[in-house]
């Protein structure tokens, strides 16, 4: 059943309750009190025809102390004649009939004032008195035609069936106008719902209103934008998986295929001295850089999985730690210039991620360029800083520069003996900091490598 229907239906239901139970009450109680009224009316008529009667009797008994039912039956009858025939009577003398008119009989014996009978569809009230004179039972019955009442109160209903027919079918026509008014945005979210169910994220939903069907709406349109944002990064995760195995296979291919290469020339009998001492660095290099490799995947994989424990470590120790590794291990000249401050971190990985800083800075740089280390406080946090003068990075490689096995310059990184998974360390090594890796570049003029840590500071 649809909402719209259910909608008219139910609010129709209601208003046919409502409106049939408010008009038969209105009109029964109207009916009710024009009864009541009619009722005295008569009441009082009656009274009057009793009264007219008991002095008539009152007379006779008063000549001979017997009543004559002749005589009192000419009397009636000249009552009957003055009233006017529609005055119904029945008189009885010890139950037996006298005189009467009604047009229908009667058990005088069984009737009670305020009785009511129907006859040939027509209604009368009985009004009844008995009294006593003389040792004489006298019954007075009258019978009041109130049929007016009830074909104006069948008017009445009838006419108000007819009205509320009629309106029932206004307010039909006006309550569906409505429900579809009000039920057309949902007809719209339920279409978008279908889209989207088969994979259209496109879908256009329009927000006609700032009620609960405009916020169901809005919030439609978020989720199908967090869907999109999210089937995006998933794509872009895929595809970074797919680039990351194509890279690790290649990157594992070429130095295998070094290696079964100069394993074939040693397994030949015929071989220079010069030609093994080659071909056994070529397998030596070729190992240690797979080794490299194997460690530099492990790192990554232990950073994805593990969290560690921040603590407060001496700023200006760190870098001047980082810069003496560096220059012993890298052999490289690092112009370093840090403030004094603690700082939250992890000491261990913060040294990884500036040595792997410091290791592209010189990857990028020949060797009498200019690399620098520097540290300082400012307002969101503590700075450090990786500056070299170098071959800089383009604007679209930015975006890829955090990706693992991406490398902007192969030929220079397999010199190197760089796989392109450096930045990615620091990347994961930062997240777990709370930071992020911020890198400014311009091709030609260089490169500077920041993030920042937060500050503890001194108790007072």
């Amino acid at each position: 059943m649809k909402f719209a229907f259910k909608i008219v239906s139910g609010t129709m239901l209601i208003i046919l309750v409502m409106f049939s139970l408010s008009g038969i009450l209105f009109i029964h109680n109207h009916f009710q009190q024009a009864f009541e009224l009619q009722m005295k009316i008569n009441a009082a008529e009656f009274d009057l025809e009793k009264y007219s009667i008991e002095t008539m009797l009152t007379e006779q008994l008063s000549a001979d102390s017997t009543i004559n039912q002749e005589r009192l039956k000419d009397q009636l009858y000249t009552l009957s004649a003055y009233m006017g025939n529609s005055r119904k009577l029945y008189v009885a003398v010890n139950e037996q009939l006298v005189w009467g008119n009604l047009p229908f009989s009667i058990d005088p014996v069984t009737i009670q004032n305020g009785d009511m009978i129907e006859y040939e569809n027509m209604h009368y009230a009985l009004l009844c008195s008995r009294v006593k004179m003389n040792q004489e039972t006298i019954t007075v019955i009258g019978a009041y035609d109130i049929s007016t009442l009830y074909e104006v109160r069948n008017r009445n209903l009838t006419y108000f069936y007819f009205i509320e027919i009629l309106l029932l079918f206004i307010c039909a026509v006006l309550i569906s106008i409505l429900a579809h008014y009000l039920t057309k945005p949902i007809q719209s979210l339920n279409e978008a719902t279908k889209a989207v169910t088969s994979g259209d994220l496109d879908t256009v939903i329009p927000i006609t209103s700032h009620d609960e069907v405009g916020e169901l709406a809005a919030s439609f349109v978020l989720m199908i934008e967090a869907i999109k944002k999210r089937q995006q990064e998933l794509e872009q995760a895929l595809k970074q998986r797919e680039d990351f195995i194509a890279n690790f296979t290649h990157e594992l291919k070429t130095p295998m295929t070094s290696i079964m290469g100069y394993t074939k020339i040693l397994r030949q009998a015929k071989y220079t001295a010069a030609d093994k001492e080659k071909a056994l660095n070529y397998i030596y290099s070729e190992t240690k850089r797979l080794e490299l490799l194997s460690h530099r995947l492990l790192e990554l994989m232990e950073l994805s999985a593990n969290r560690i424990e921040l603590q407060k470590i001496d700023a200006y120790e760190l870098l001047q730690e980082a810069l003496q590794l560096a220059e012993e291990r890298l052999m490289i000249k690092i112009h370093c210039k840090a403030e004094h401050a603690y700082v939250l971190g992890e000491h261990e990985l913060l040294i990884s991620c500036i040595m792997n800083l410091l290791e592209n800075a010189k990857k990028a740089s020949d060797k009498e360029l200019y690399i620098a280390l520097s540290g300082k406080a400012v307002t969101s946090g503590y700075q450090i800083t990786v500056s070299d003068h170098g071959i800089g990075m383009a604007q679209s490689e930015l975006k890829r520069i955090d990706e693992s096995f991406y490398t902007i310059d192969k030929a220079r990184s397999k010199k190197s003996g760089g796989y392109g998974l450096g930045l990615s360390l620091c990347t994961r090594i930062l997240k777990l900091h709370h930071s992020e890796l911020h890198i400014e570049s311009e091709v030609g003029k260089g490169t500077d490598a920041s993030f920042l840590l937060e500050i503890v500071y001194e108790e007072a």
